[in-house]
């Protein structure tokens, strides 16, 4: 599916997930950031979306899904006190925006520098959020080998993770 077929086909419906968005979190700001994290999903995926008899039920069907699958990750660990929890760093901390800035970069040069066929499978499965499906489909690769890649550059990362911190 091209750039222009995807506007056409989900851009009419920006208002009503927009809604849809604001409905499940109570925020605008959250329900913008739902919304993009919606379309940057459903475009990763629009090679495996099925033509929808109807394209807003499938739709908000799946905002609603992404919106419970983030509040799932993110759920609150209630074991540990409030008052003993401490402080977040605040959005001005330098030093913790170095730190994950740093660790960032050091991720990218370990996924850079894996063989090639990791490289492409850890980079198709973990940054562009594709399945195994998905990857065997776009590389040619069978399921097992694309598994066993992955194991392998799992692997690799933690070792050179461990070894550089």
């Amino acid at each position: 599916m091209k750039a222009e077929e995807f506007k056409q086909r989900f851009l009419p419906y920006h208002k009503v997930l927009y809604r849809v968005a604001f409905h499940l979190t109570g925020n605008g700001q959250d329900a913008e950031d739902l919304l993009q994290d919606f379309y940057l999903r459903l475009w990763t995926k629009r090679r495996k979306l099925p033509p929808a008899a109807n394209t807003q039920a499938y739709l908000v069907t799946m905002i609603r899904n992404l919106f419970y699958e983030q509040r799932r990750i993110r759920r609150v660990d209630f074991s540990v006190p409030l008052d003993q929890a401490g402080e977040p760093p605040g959005e001005d901390d330098i030093s913790h925006k170095m730190e994950v800035s740093e660790e960032a970069t050091k991720m990218e040069d370990i996924i850079h520098n894996l063989p090639d066929k990791e490289q492409k499978v850890v980079r198709l499965h973990i940054i562009e959020d594709m399945t195994y499906e998905e990857i065997e489909h776009d590389t040619g690769l069978s399921n097992t080998n694309i598994r066993k890649l992955m194991s392998r550059a799992k692997e690799r990362i933690r070792q050179i993770w461990k070894q550089q911190t």
